[in-house]
């Protein structure tokens, strides 16, 4: 059923305005639009039934700003909230609003809509809509536990509140990684519990300043904006720093691992940091590629020029001897996987670093890594223990061999030395 949109006007909030016309502020607002009758957000969420609905007359609501754009979580949006409870602005422009700014948000013009279940006020201009009253006016989180969020038919009671959860901690699964991916710069979530095994959501966006930042590993608690995507209950926080997390946590995991080197040619440069490449049998080239558009790796192909032949793509060496538990990954997706030979992984501990990978002895170790199965899929190759290499160092190739009639193409990411 087509969605229908109706306008709403002074016979229909009549009724449910006026509840807060009795305003009491350090100094008087900046009168540049009409005030008109007050609404409180409580009264405006109830505005929204199935229907968006546009605001033709003057209305006005007072709130505090509760999360803003400065660490890059939200983008073109505002959270506030006042004594009755709390929505999400849509902006038409970023604004120059913070945390703990009291706003008079004038609604003629805007539309109470509901996007993914979140009832939001949108077509919010700043320069038209947002009237700053004062500042440093911060709201308390409410502290609740996360059984209480739980989603009531539609929406969580909470829906963009600013709470604070306590006894809290990431689940092993994620809390070695960071909050979101700032090189493709996609939104990732984690998964919080707490200690009565209820969970949640922490979804954050790629583009913010703390993307690459690795979680908290402990316990403790949080301060974050409620928020929902259909269904699905979720956190935004608005910054890292409010998550304090330096207790002993209830569920024991591995030690996150070290990074000791990474090479992910997202500068676009196949050699850089003393990669080589070599060919003893003349073959097409290794070469980076960024296909569509998103982060860089480093790519061997023979779809076009069919050559018999082989491609040695060579890290530096590795001194591992102060690397209490070296291990090695990397990151691999294929064009038609595994059923070809056509790639390997080797190591040396006595190649020279310049001459014909036939200068060093080589060990096959490809059986010990998952490779991906094709259809471009990136698949992770599990971690490789290099202890044996401790005390010689170690090179690390990628040999690739084509015949006349192969028509495989590889490509390589996310390759790391790490300490477990």
């Amino acid at each position: 059923m087509k969605k229908m949109k109706h306008i709403f006007s002074l016979l229909f909030i009549t009724a449910i305005a006026v509840s807060s016309c009795n305003k009491d502020f350090d100094s008087p607002p900046v009168k540049e639009l009409p005030e008109g009758n007050i609404l409180t957000i409580d009264s405006v969420r109830n505005i929204y039934t199935a229907f968006d609905t546009t605001i033709v007359d003057d209305y006005s609501i007072y709130a505090v700003v509760t999360a803003d754009e400065t660490f890059g979580n939200f983008y073109k949006e505002l959270f506030i909230q006042d004594g009755t409870n709390a929505i999400k602005l849509d902006l038409t422009s970023s604004s120059d609003y913070f945390v703990g700014d009291k706003l008079r948000v004038s609604l003629k013009g805007t539309t109470i809509t509901r996007d993914n279940n979140m009832i939001v006020i949108s077509d919010v201009d700043p320069a038209v809509h947002l009237i700053k009253q004062k500042s440093e006016d911060e709201i308390v989180p409410e502290i609740v536990t996360i059984s209480d969020l739980a989603i009531n038919g539609i929406y969580t009671p909470y829906q963009s509140r600013l709470v604070q959860i306590d006894n809290v901690e990431f689940k092993c699964s994620d809390v070695c990684n960071s909050w979101a991916d700032p090189i493709t710069q996609s939104d990732e979530n984690r998964e919080l519990i707490d200690t009565s095994g209820f969970d949640v959501i922490v979804r954050s966006s790629g583009y913010s300043s703390f993307a690459g930042e690795q979680l908290p590993f402990g316990k403790g608690s949080i301060i974050a904006i409620v928020t929902q995507f259909g269904t699905t209950l979720q956190l935004s926080i608005r910054n890292p720093s409010e998550f304090t997390m330096q207790g002993t946590r209830k569920t024991s995991c591995a030690a996150c691992p070290v990074y000791i080197y990474t090479k992910n040619w997202d500068n676009g440069d196949l050699t850089s940091g003393g990669w080589t490449t070599q060919y003893p049998i003349p073959n097409n080239a290794w070469y980076t590629d960024n296909f569509p558009a998103s982060n860089y790796y480093a790519v061997i192909d023979n779809t076009t020029s069919q050559l018999v032949g082989e491609s040695w793509l060579i890290s530096p060496n590795f001194s591992l001897n102060s690397v209490a538990n070296p291990h090695l990954n990397f990151s691999s997706a294929a064009r038609s996987g595994t059923s070809s030979t056509s790639l390997q992984i080797m190591i040396s501990s006595n190649y020279d670093g310049v001459s014909a990978p036939s200068s060093g002895t080589w060990t096959d170790i490809t059986s010990s890594f998952l490779l991906s199965t094709g259809n471009w899929n990136w698949t992770n190759s599990g971690n490789y223990d290099l202890t044996a290499y401790k005390s010689t160092g170690a090179y690390i190739a990628f040999k690739y061999t084509s015949t006349g009639s192969s028509r495989d193409t590889w490509e390589i990411d996310n390759f790391n030395i790490i300490d477990l």
